[in-house]
């Protein structure tokens, strides 16, 4: 049987920090596990703006909100009527509606990609400045795209971008105290600097590895068997 290799992608830094808050992307997680194919939603998007240089240094996704919408197996089609009713909404909250930049959909069962029916989405959703659009699947992949259109259009497809956890007092001193009271830990010096196949070897020799996790793990990094030492 032929063994398929997990793809690895490589999210490209877009010079600024991008963001999504835990709860707004738990929202995402939510609606995605209850849709029987697509979904979207639209959300607020905060700027954080450094004092001196006046440029923006990251890019913090606060809130999705949902409107109404067709969806099917393999489209998402948002009411414009609906959308309009949330841009409203928001203003008559005092929360500038102009923040709503960033789009994100599932795929459902899908893998995650940019279909041609997402291009002719983000191209109605341009604003003439930038946004963001995020695509998931019901196994938990994603990719997020920045899109800037001035001083001319240009967009990176997959950029790196992080989950946003809220800042619990304590929580940090609260942890190193139980990990020092319960977690002993044996002296050790790496083999080599970063995980390779010295270290999977030792992991399967300990019985920490199965041989079809071991292969799979060779897959995710990448690596040639061929190039290695006979394990």
């Amino acid at each position: 049987m032929q063994n398929l290799q997990r793809i690895q992608r490589q999210p490209v830094d877009s010079g600024i920090k991008i963001q999504m808050e835990a709860t707004a992307m738990q929202k995402l997680w939510l609606w995605t596990d209850m849709a029987k194919g697509e979904v979207s939603c639209l959300g607020l998007v905060d700027e954080v703006v450094n004092a001196d240089s006046k440029r923006i240094t990251a890019l913090v996704v606060a809130d999705f909100f949902l409107v109404k919408q067709n969806c099917s197996y393999d489209e998402t089609d948002m009411d414009i009527a609906d959308v309009a009713r949330l841009i409203t909404e928001l203003e008559s909250k005092g929360v500038d509606s102009r923040k709503l930049r960033c789009w994100a959909h599932s795929h459902g069962g899908m893998q995650v990609f940019w279909s041609g029916q997402d291009e002719t989405c983000i191209a109605g959703l341009a604003n003439g400045e930038w946004l963001l659009s995020l695509v998931v699947n019901k196994r938990r992949d994603a990719i997020m795209r920045l899109d800037q259109y001035h001083p001319s259009h240009m967009y990176l497809a997959d950029v790196v971008w992080e989950t946003k956890f809220p800042l619990v007092d304590g929580l940090a001193e609260s942890c190193m105290s139980e990990f020092k009271s319960k977690v002993q830990e044996a002296a050790f010096v790496p083999r080599n600097r970063d995980y390779g196949p010295a270290s999977l070897r030792d992991a399967k020799e300990r019985g920490a590895l199965t041989m079809d996790e071991l292969n799979d793990e060779l897959d995710w990094l990448g690596l040639d068997r061929d190039e290695l030492e006979p394990f």
